[in-house]
């Protein structure tokens, strides 16, 4: 069969692929090298009757500590890009897989604007448009163009900006479906953006437990409150079961102290929506995607 040809591990450790470090097993990741073997796994998935879930750099998903038979798709093999330049205006033209991390060395060295508020968000671009990640005022899709999404039948469709239904933390690619590849747009800054993005990685570091695994942030923000400060008035910050905890340094910060266990995590998200819903009668609405 065609899929058996495209890379894969199988009773692979969905440890290796969350940053918070929990999971059980996968029955099998895939590993594909471009569209077509994308396309491939989704078409056989739909087929089975087996849902997908793509797996970037993990920074906002936990998984249970079962074996899941979920097609899972590591977007590992996908980080080639482009960069074109018209006039001041510079497009990234990246395959699913690129990271921040990349992202920002190419900021850095051609010292463009627009991305300097997403510095050090552990993610890769594909996984950020899906979730429109965000930080400090500036959402991923206020810089995206254009995205080339992979529907469940393996078909390739194409979406501009305007066309994006997008709100904060979502898009409607959390739906299904896989992101291939995304065009962001940025412009040569008249800032010295290497400081800029310096202040930002030094800000990340003094408030955030980088220390640790953690899944990044656990719940969206109810605005106008912030569930930081919600958890805190409730008495979560550091608050821990087993090796799982919310940070003491951020409350809204879930961190692994060792070995945590999903089933002591689940429970302490449990005890923390009940606690924060009978103190203010607002539901925490969870950013970290759970994977049963």
């Amino acid at each position: 069969m065609l899929i058996d040809r495209i890379e894969q591990a199988e009773n692979a450790s969905l440890k290796e692929f969350s940053s918070i470090r929990i999971g059980g097993r996968a029955k099998r990741i895939f590993f594909p090298k471009n569209e077509e073997e994308a396309r491939i796994i989704l078409r056989e998935s739909l087929e089975r009757g087996v849902m997908t879930f793509p797996i970037g750099l993990g920074s906002n998903v936990i998984f249970s500590d079962s074996d899941l038979k979920h097609f899972f798709i590591s977007t590992n093999n996908l980080k080639k890009y482009v960069i074109r330049q018209v006039n001041d205006e510079y497009y990234i033209d990246m395959l699913a897989g690129v990271s921040f991390k990349t992202i920002v060395s190419i900021v850095k060295r051609l010292n463009l604007e627009g991305f300097e508020n997403l510095s050090g968000i552990p993610a890769t671009i594909g996984g950020a448009v899906c979730m429109n990640a965000g930080a400090y005022g500036t959402e991923i899709m206020d810089l995206v163009q254009k995205v080339y999404w992979l529907d469940e039948k393996g078909d390739m469709v194409e979406f501009y900006h305007q066309d994006i239904i997008r709100s904060y933390r979502y898009s409607q690619f959390q739906e299904g479906g896989f992101v291939y590849r995304v065009i962001i747009k940025l412009k040569k800054s008249k800032k010295e953006i290497k400081k800029v993005i310096k202040e930002h990685l030094l800000e990340r570091n003094r408030k955030q437990p980088l220390d640790l695994p953690t899944s990044g942030s656990t719940y969206k923000n109810p605005l106008p409150h912030y569930a930081g400060k919600l958890l805190e008035e409730v008495g979560f910050k550091g608050r821990r079961i087993g090796d799982v905890g919310f940070s003491s340094k951020h409350a809204n910060f879930l961190v692994n102290y060792g070995d945590g266990k999903f089933a002591d995590l689940i429970r302490l998200l449990e005890k923390a929506e009940e606690a924060v819903f009978k103190s203010t009668e607002i539901e925490l609405e969870r950013e970290v995607k759970i994977v049963e």
